[in-house]
């Protein structure tokens, strides 16, 4: 019930914190009942789902938190096929803030949570490093930072799996727009957006 509660709350708070971003950066306070329903959605199935699992508060937080983040930056990536470094600073400042809880938590296991953090870092971020070099427009800075700052959040299994439906759901899209000439293969497609979706499914499985 908790868990349930405070998911509500958090999203709500978020979806408010999402409207004021959008304001302050397009100069608009239209509000979206639909994103909005998006939001609270997530929120209800992750505290449901979460207790299910037998998770704690705490767990719940860092994944709508990841989530929340990600919905923002979806937005604005889609608008400006931008990344913003602020998110990528949020992000990495919130996973050091959860690697120290680790050494709080367990003093034995905080080595190889750091550890795993690191290669998920290097990972992801040298993996879309090289994809950059081998594609030169087809995967951008915010993209290389985004995925990096991701894997210290998440460390190396949930990036994993946050990796694979994000470029198998944006693979699909890209084959979809192509097949119904919406689209070509050289158009850009925004990468967040469907980062936000791997994330969003990943935690929802419990990632």
């Amino acid at each position: 019930m908790v868990n349930l509660v405070f998911g509500i709350v958090f999203m709500l708070i978020t979806y408010a914190i999402t409207v004021y971003i959008y304001k302050k950066r397009y100069n608009t306070s239209k509000q979206n009942i639909f994103l909005a329903g998006i939001y609270l959605l997530i929120g209800i199935v992750i505290g449901i789902l979460y207790t299910i699992y037998g998770y704690d508060t705490l767990k719940v937080f860092k994944a709508l938190n990841i989530i929340s983040v990600a919905l923002i930056v979806a937005g604005i990536d889609y608008r400006e096929k931008i990344i913003p470094n602020e998110a990528v600073v949020f992000i990495l400042s919130f996973a050091c803030i959860f690697i120290l809880l680790n050494v709080f938590k367990s003093t034995t296991e905080a080595p190889a949570v750091f550890i795993d953090a690191l290669v998920a870092v290097l990972l992801g971020g040298g993996l879309f490093a090289i994809s950059k070099a081998i594609s030169k427009n087809g995967v951008g800075m915010g993209d290389i930072k985004l995925v990096a700052a991701l894997g210290l959040y998440l460390r190396t299994y949930a990036l994993m799996g946050v990796l694979m439906v994000s470029l198998l759901s944006i693979a699909l899209f890209g084959l979809f727009k192509v097949l119904t000439k919406k689209a070509t293969t050289k158009d850009e497609i925004p990468f967040a957006p469907f980062v936000a979706f791997g994330l969003t499914v990943c935690m929802i499985l419990g990632f």
